[in-house]
């Protein structure tokens, strides 16, 4: 064993950082909620207070991540890597930011109706959040690496069953939407909610980089 991770082992470690994202997965937790929510209404009079609620909790999510990376200045020893909480904090902030995104735009274009698929990429975007909360929840036990690597797993497969409800649902749009302006529009908005499941691959890739370091 090298001097430097002997270091690491004997000098107390700011545990600060596990409350700020644990508070963090659950701010997107119910903005995913609200998410599921909106795309399960037809009624535009129940999309406009539900996305400004939405609206709220990004804001509080961006506040989040910058605590942890004001944490992250001040902090001399990490719980894991400080490239990794950097990477961390940014990819969960990134899930919330495009389902703001794609509620922007539902504000912004108005569209005359929403697609099933809306509610289907919903629902996966929720599982994948509530996917991240147990990760988030498990990566401070130090025997968590099998059940971290289960949870990658398990979000990999999401995002796999995103793209394919994404690419069937613009295939579809092609073929029945007659109106240039509103296939644009659903497009632009199934496109925001598709990436969001990437984002959250991505929060699953900083998992196996935490695992990875770990063994």
């Amino acid at each position: 064993m090298t001097i430097d991770k002997l270091f690491k082992i004997f000098t107390p470690k700011d545990s600060t950082f596990y409350p700020l994202f644990e508070e963090d997965v659950a701010n997107l937790l119910k903005i995913a909620e609200l998410l599921c929510q909106l795309m399960n209404t037809q009624d535009p009079s129940h999309w406009v207070p539900l996305i400004k609620q939405i609206k709220v909790f990004e804001h509080s999510g961006d506040d989040i991540t910058n605590r942890i990376y004001d944490r992250l200045d001040k902090s001399f020893i990490t719980p894991f890597d400080r490239e990794d909480i950097q990477s961390l904090a940014s990819s969960i902030d990134d899930v919330a930011d495009n389902i703001n995104r794609a509620c922007s735009r539902i504000m912004l274009y108005k569209p005359k109706m929403f697609m099933a698929e809306f509610a289907d990429l919903a629902n996966l975007i929720l599982e994948g959040a509530r996917l991240i909360d147990s990760g988030i929840k498990d990566i401070k036990k130090s025997d968590s690496n099998p059940k971290l690597t289960d949870i990658c797993i398990q979000i990999s497969e999401i995002e796999n069953k995103a793209d394919d409800i994404y690419h069937s649902a613009i295939s579809r749009l092609f073929e029945e939407e007659a109106d240039p302006i509103e296939l644009i529009k659903i497009k632009d908005i199934l496109k925001s909610l598709e990436r969001a499941t990437d984002d959250a691959k991505t929060v699953s890739n900083v998992f196996k980089t935490i695992v990875i370091k770990r063994t």
